[in-house]
């Protein structure tokens, strides 16, 4: 085995053994005690002791039979045992691996308000405690604590959400996964699967404990083993190259006598670049298609995406020759990767290669383009300013936008070629329509293109295959390298796993049984509803197609007698700025960035999925779109708005009900035959207005209304009061007129809450415009006792009573528009256009019903 793949091995694994260490397992015990290791490695850092033994037992394998391996592992540390040698003296990838340990260890945040855990019970920290924003949580907020279960990674619940304050275990629970660990590592075939395996059973174990005191400071348990283990092991690979091959060669002597954290941190130059990747043109790309067949092609563009960001990302890994450790982050169409500085003059060479495939693509429809920046990463950096180079790659990577041709060829950009659209070739139909299909698949297999062969026909693989890569989708169990989507019980079939939103609304026998008899009970023809193939023939609702959009609006029209779609997008709210300024500055350090970030990731690309499984949403929903920190959803209009609820309160249940962190989103009601790429910039449109229409963000523009999440949630209240006040199966039986009533008392209240925002803004700013502006508005007192004079003439005393609950809201919120507080009483108005929406329901539909039972 190569002596730097033993390397990298010795790096990532150097911690494995605080994993078994806290299962306190006698025969674990004694193979840590045998007298070698103690006497090479010594007694203190015991947990070095118990990573070695596990090296030892794993022996067998091809990829550990190396001895080095067992060497770096037990000597990570440099030992304190009086007569024990210090092979870092001497050694220098030992010493490389010390280095890299303490800059990602950094994050071993010393804080007061801890109370000591045993090591063999601590519980990790959320991620989430440790964030704060003083621009929107205040100066004086502290976030709760919250700590997670130990918990095999999966797609549910219980895998990555906060379960509790308690900082220890009940009982010990490291021993019951312990051997399902070491199961699970004994089918590993390959080195490649090691950081698969490590996330999967090291996502909820703390890399350090709050166990020792050094005064009155105990260590934070918020990092997990596996980011840390997989930092360390980006930043050791980085060291290693630089000193064999950049400009740590030939520097033996200072590396010996560097030490990090002293005081000089600049004895040595900077060793790595952190390198930013960044895929443009993505909207056009996705939204830009006819409205017809639509739900066939934005599930295909947006996976297309998505695996054009991981070939990428892959391309630059292979061309730097890096593991897969070094790639710190890859989402959201977006990655980063940390490098040895040595390779940065390489970086233009690997985005010129991407570029060239890119510009000689048959067809132009595809209007993606690759864009990479890096920024030097020096030793200080990683101990306390790496948010500020996170910020800094990000900054360079907006500019390198705007600058995709750059170093292209005259004749790549200018010069005719022979390219076509795919629209000049209907009879192709969409090139990327197959992924739909092929996403039915439970995994996909990369692989490299052979050399000089191009696959038949022009098709979305075209791409890939000028890039170096096969792509495709298995049925069942395949040769080669795998990837197993959404499980991770990947160990033995596969090589890893994903998590993608990637399942669509499918019909089945009983969805299709109960679409037939709505249609019928509606009055409406079942052709109305049929795709057609190229030469217009109806098709057959079969079980596993697609439910189309048309569909998805009459599953609404027969719930509510609405036929309408609706669109949510959504996103986290200063991203940017809490990667930078989130964290306390002295602890904005690689592996906590890397926490956070894979966190939101899964939130987004695996938890999603176990949302929208839910049967409320399951055959309603259609993601175009979830990863990174963002999703786009269509569906059946009324299941989208109680999917932005729910998500909304997930999340924040997700992140601690942290007020540094929080969602903004747009929710648009449209016909089914609205233009996809209308309905995509409108979207955005609204989303921005949400956020900068709002006074901090937080918030979700609805039917044009920009409102709190709360706002949102008191608009629900007043829908489901009028609903109840007219549903016809009710107590109530209220004629469906009051609802436009409550609608024409809420005239003129976009006008109170503009007043309410200047009011706002001119007490909190003094700003003498915003008074000026004031005292041209009119007054709006009368607006007070509006809605108790529209609906004075319900009768009886239950609905009375119903409909005062209603009152008492909009007049409570309309005195606090007056008062000037940052409300929007709009969202009453909201309200009863949502119920007026969904309460259209099934007038038509009853009426054909009464006509069969008369006919009958």
């Amino acid at each position: 085995m190569a002596a730097r793949d033993s390397f990298y091995l010795g790096a990532l694994l150097h911690d494995v053994g605080k994993f078994i260490q806290r299962a306190r397992l006698p025969a674990w015990t004694r193979a840590a005690r045998e007298r070698d290791y103690v006497k090479l490695g010594g007694r203190i850092h015991a947990h070095k002791r118990y990573s070695a033994a596990f090296i030892r037992l794993f022996r067998s394998k091809p990829f550990l039979s190396d001895s080095h391996i067992e060497d770096y592992v037990l000597h990570h540390h440099a030992p304190r045992d009086r007569g024990v040698k210090d092979f870092g003296r001497t050694d220098i990838p030992i010493h490389l691996i010390r280095i890299a340990d303490v800059w990602a260890s950094k994050e071993r945040e010393k804080v007061r308000f801890l109370e000591p855990v045993a090591y063999s019970r601590a519980r990790l920290q959320s991620i989430f405690s440790s964030i704060r924003l003083k621009t929107k949580a205040g100066e004086d907020y502290t976030p709760n604590l919250e700590y997670h279960d130990l918990r095999k990674l999966s797609i549910l619940q219980e895998a990555l959400f906060p379960a509790g304050q308690t900082p220890r275990y009940a009982d010990q629970a490291y021993r019951s996964i312990i051997d399902d660990f070491m199961e699970s590592f004994g089918k590993v075939r390959d080195d490649d699967e090691f950081l698969s395996l490590l996330w999967k059973y090291f996502n909820a174990v703390p890399a350090q404990t709050p166990n020792r005191k050094e005064g009155s400071l105990l260590d934070r348990p918020d990092i997990n083993l596996f980011d840390h283990s997989r930092v360390t092991a980006a930043i050791a690979l980085c060291l290693y190259d630089e000193w064999q091959h950049g400009d740590w060669k030939d520097k033996e002597k200072t590396i010996r006598d560097y030490r990090p954290g002293g005081e000089n941190q600049d004895t040595l130059p900077a060793p790595c670049i952190l390198i930013g990747g960044d895929i443009s043109g993505i909207q056009k790309f996705i939204f830009n298609v006819p409205s017809k067949g639509a739900a066939k092609t934005l599930k295909a563009r947006s996976f297309y995406v998505q695996l054009f960001a991981d070939l990428c990302a892959r391309k630059v890994l292979e061309y730097l020759d890096l593991k897969p450790a070094n790639l710190l982050y890859n989402g959201g169409a977006r990655f980063y990767i940390l490098a040895p500085k040595y390779r940065e003059s390489q970086l233009d060479k690997c985005r010129i290669e991407i570029m060239q495939s890119l510009l000689s693509r048959e067809f132009i429809d595809d209007e993606l383009y690759l864009s990479l920046a890096s920024v030097v990463v020096a030793p200080g950096d990683f101990m306390n300013k790496f948010g500020q180079k996170w910020a800094e790659v990000n900054q360079t990577l907006d500019v390198a936008r705007l600058q995709k041709f750059r170093q292209s060829g005259y004749g790549d950009v200018f010069e005719p070629k022979e390219q076509r659209r795919v629209s000049e070739a209907p009879e192709k139909g969409d090139l990327y329509t197959d992924i739909t299909t092929c996403l039915k698949e439970k995994s996909f297999q990369v692989s490299r293109a052979p050399e000089n062969d191009v696959p038949e026909g022009n098709c979305w693989r075209n791409l890939f295959w000028k890039m170096g890569y096969v792509v495709d989708f298995p049925s069942g169990v395949a040769e080669g390298k795998t990837t197993l989507f959404n499980s991770t019980d990947f160990e033995g079939n596969y090589s890893d796993f994903r998590f993608a939103v990637k399942d669509l609304p499918l019909w089945t026998k009983p969805t299709i049984e109960q679409f037939m008899k709505d249609v019928v009970v509606c009055g409406r023809l079942i052709e109305e509803y049929q795709d057609e193939d190229d030469r217009g023939n109806k098709l057959p609702i079969i079980k596993d197609n697609i439910i189309t959009y048309s569909q998805l609006a009459f599953k609404a029209f027969a719930e509510t007698g609405t036929e309408k779609l609706g669109i949510l997008k959504m996103d986290v709210d200063d991203l940017g700025l809490i990667f930078s300024e989130g964290f306390d500055e002295k602890y904005r350090t690689p592996s906590r960035m890397m926490s956070l970030s894979r966190s939101l990731q899964w939130f987004f690309e695996g938890y999603m999925n176990t949302i929208l499984r839910d049967d409320q949403f399951r055959d309603y929903i259609y993601p175009i779109f979830s990863g990174g920190d963002d999703l786009f959803m269509v569906g059946a209009w009324h299941k989208v708005f109680d999917l932005a609820l729910r998500i909304h309160e997930e999340f924040q249940r997700f992140v601690c009900d942290n007020p540094s962190l929080t969602l903004s989103a747009s929710l648009l009601v449209v016909d089914e035959h609205y233009p996809v790429s209308r309905f995509a910039v409108l979207a955005e449109e609204r989303l921005h207005e949400a956020k900068y229409g709002s006074l901090n963000k937080n918030s979700v523009n609805v039917l044009g209304e920009t409102l709190s999440w709360e706002e949102f949630k008191e608009a629900c209240d007043v829908k489901k009061c009028l609903f109840e006040l007219v549903d016809e199966t009710g107590v109530y039986k209220v004629s469906r007129s009051v609802i436009y009533k409550v609608l024409h008392s809420c005239e003129g209240l976009s006008e109170l809450h503009d007043r309410a925002q200047l009011l706002y803004k001119a007490e909190s700013s003094k700003d003498m415009t915003y008074l000026s502006r004031l005292r041209d508005m009119p007054l709006v007192g009368e607006k007070m006792w509006r809605m108790s004079y529209m609906l004075r003439d319900i009768r009886k005393d239950e609905a009375k009573e119903k409909a005062k609950s209603l009152i008492d809201k909009y007049e409570s919120v309309v005195k606090k528009a007056i008062k000037g507080e940052p409300v929007n009483p709009m969202y009453v108005a909201v309200g009863a256009r949502w119920a007026e929406l969904a309460t259209r329901y099934k007038q038509k539909c009853l009426e054909n019903q009464n006509q069969e039972n008369h006919a009958e």
